[in-house]
């Protein structure tokens, strides 16, 4: 019964997702030929600058909202078969409430999971053209030396995080909308505090951690510049950190919505 529940909540949305996604590597493609293979850094000008910063700004807002519907669409997925008048029908169907959750916890992970490849290989066809990569080469030993390790493995160390993070995403959601049923008069009220407040909970605990064991550059408290290799320890212990308190808040928060699908489930 899960691998059919599984199939049904991939269903749900798979032409939006098409769609947005589809938009999403058309205008990689036109930008990568279009725009990015004509560029000349033999003679870098303030014109160039502009056109390459209002581009990379054009194309981070599309990915971000490429990333938010494929947000939305789990987000809804889940609402609407489990607590609206559709959760009905879902709740007579032969599958417990455990069934129920890690449907949606397996199904939201794929989609998040292909989101994450397809935006990955939109950026790679964007910035492997032959210009792009040869201007990069000659500041590639300066640049690898202030980030203390090379581009290469920073962007995949981040793409590693990216998909890591995805069923911590997905499981702080499925909490925040459950949490908001127990509040009939102000759901979606309900829910949105209880995303804000798990993370600032997740971020304060974050850094309290990091103080506590010594990880917390010390150039950073005291407001003074630091080497690279204190740059690049900070950035992936803070991002280590916001994962294993979000390992450990997800887990927490798996138990509550458990729960409360089991014993308190308020369909509207």
């Amino acid at each position: 019964m899960l691998g059919k529940l599984i199939k049904f909540d991939l269903k749900y949305g798979i032409k939006i997702f098409i769609l947005l996604h589809g938009i999403l590597i058309v205008l990689s493609v036109l930008g990568r030929f279009l725009f990015m293979d004509r560029l000349s850094f033999d003679d870098p000008n303030a014109a160039l600058v502009s056109n390459v910063a209002l581009f990379a700004s054009a194309m981070l807002f599309l990915l971000i909202a490429v990333c938010f519907c494929t947000w939305l669409i789990i987000t809804f997925r889940f609402y609407r078969n489990l607590f609206t008048g559709e959760g009905y029908l879902s709740w007579t169907l032969p599958a417990s409430g455990v069934q129920h959750l890690w449907a949606k916890i397996i199904s939201g992970c794929i989609w998040y999971a292909l989101d994450c490849f397809i935006m990955a290989g939109c950026i790679l066809l964007l910035v492997t053209g032959n210009n792009v990569t040869e201007a990069y080469s000659h500041i590639a030993p300066e640049f690898n030396t202030e980030l203390g390790m090379s581009l290469s493995r920073f962007a995949l160390l981040l793409f590693l995080i990216m998909l890591a993070s995805c069923p911590l995403t997905v499981i702080q959601t499925y909490f925040c909308i459950v949490i908001g049923q127990i509040f009939p008069a102000h759901r979606i009220l309900g829910a949105v505090a209880a995303y804000f407040i798990s993370n600032f909970v997740i971020q304060i605990l974050s850094f309290a951690l990091q103080i506590g064991t010594g990880f917390f550059p010390e150039y950073i408290l005291v407001g003074q510049s630091g080497s690279s290799d204190q740059v690049g320890m900070y950035l992936f212990s803070m991002i280590g950190y916001s994962i294993l308190m979000m390992i450990v808040i997800a887990a927490a928060q798996y138990a509550v919505t458990h729960y409360i699908m089991k014993k308190k489930i308020n369909l509207l």
